[in-house]
């Protein structure tokens, strides 16, 4: 950040953008939100949702969340963008992530397990987390018999399975979030990222 200061000529501006709601920076530093703390400089709030429909359920759940007030978890009835399922069990989490993966969202939304949906695990280290996804109750549901495998950086791989890169590199341009898909024959492509 203090190359980035020291960089601009002096009739130059600097603007600097900032979600609040996102997680935290996971290296050091928290330049914007502490510039904003500090009250030394000029700050607005944009306020007006372009990324989901006004009746999404996730913006209101959002919302109430940011609020401070318990969000409403009831179904709904019809299609919803916001669905809360309550377990307790890790095993049975998964049993029921396996299900709705492979049934329940495809036959609701019309949308194949594969290709159009998109788990997103909380931490590497849970049950649940990548390591799950990758040799876990979701591939060989997913794509299971798919061959030939090869093993890489402790996880095996098969084509069609899907990967996501979690580190920006950038004399390859793949960052992190990026999505690929396994191809045969060593080479792969990128998959458009597509998450629910």
């Amino acid at each position: 950040m203090h190359a980035v200061l020291k960089a601009p000529p002096p009739q130059a501006g600097l603007l600097m953008v900032e979600d609040p709601d996102q997680l935290p920076s996971v290296g050091p530093g928290q330049v914007l939100t502490d510039l904003i703390a500090a009250k030394t400089i000029p700050e607005v709030h944009l306020t007006e949702v372009f990324r989901q429909a006004a009746p999404s359920r996730i913006i209101q759940v959002a919302h109430q969340i940011n609020a401070g007030h318990m969000p409403d978890l009831r179904h709904p009835e019809g299609l919803s963008d916001f669905y809360f399922i309550a377990v307790d069990d890790p095993a049975e989490t998964a049993e029921k992530l396996v299900k709705l993966v492979t049934t329940h969202i495809p036959r609701r939304f019309g949308l194949d397990p594969l290709h159009d949906i998109q788990v997103l695990c909380p931490m590497n280290r849970s049950a649940l987390g990548g390591p799950c996804a990758q040799r876990g109750p979701y591939k060989p549901a997913l794509n299971g018999a798919s061959t030939p495998t090869i093993e890489k950086f402790g996880r095996r791989f098969a084509p069609g399975d899907k990967a996501v890169q979690i580190q920006n590199d950038y004399e390859k341009e793949v960052f992190n979030g990026d999505i690929g898909v396994v191809q045969g024959g060593g080479r792969g492509r990128r998959h458009p990222d597509r998450r629910l």
